[in-house]
């Protein structure tokens, strides 16, 4: 079992480099870019950035307020499984209501800006919380997870909607 330390720091990294994947990946879409919806049931590129800013809030809430104590449990299995997950689009879930996109931030450029204040809010909490990250509860949709797992959960949701974000690029009538 890997150092608690190397572990929070693996933690880290996830989280800085899936900001920087996803700030990355978005640099350069013109608002017009960011609207566009490959079919009136699907998301703009806007409204994947509103989405992921909207559940990177709610899961450093969950975490800081909802998380309940329990029994210290490492299970790779369940980290591969959250990351694994990421890389499936086979499967479309539906967003609960509180973090379904409603053109709440007005552009692109602001959904971003948000998604990144969120998501330093969230690297400032797990470099500065001394609770053991396995040693917790949260539930959620896909299952109870600890601490840790959700943290695991937050870098592999912005993956998805990474991929996301360059399928709607690929689409029939985006402005390249």
């Amino acid at each position: 079992m890997p150092p608690v330390e190397t572990e929070r720091e693996s933690l880290l990294d996830g989280l800085r480099a899936t900001r920087d994947a996803l700030l990355t990946g978005c640099s350069g879409i013109t608002d017009l870019q960011g609207k566009f919806k490959p079919a009136p049931d699907r998301w703009s590129i806007e409204e994947c950035a509103e989405h992921i800013a909207l559940v990177e809030h709610g899961v450093l809430a969950r975490l800081t307020q909802e998380a309940t104590p329990a029994e210290r449990v490492v299970r790779p299995e369940r980290q591969a499984e959250l990351r694994e997950r990421a890389g499936n689009r086979s499967t479309k879930r539906q967003a609960p209501d509180r973090a379904r996109p409603t053109g709440r931030f007005g552009s692109l450029q602001s959904a971003l800006e948000r998604f990144a204040a969120n998501r330093e809010k969230t690297i400032a909490y797990v470099s500065s919380c001394e609770a053991d990250l396995h040693a917790g509860s949260i539930a959620h949709p896909l299952g109870a997870m600890t601490p840790h797992e959700f943290i695991v959960f937050m870098t592999t949701h912005t993956l998805h909607h990474l991929q996301q974000i360059a399928e709607i690029q690929k689409s029939p009538g985006y402005l390249a």
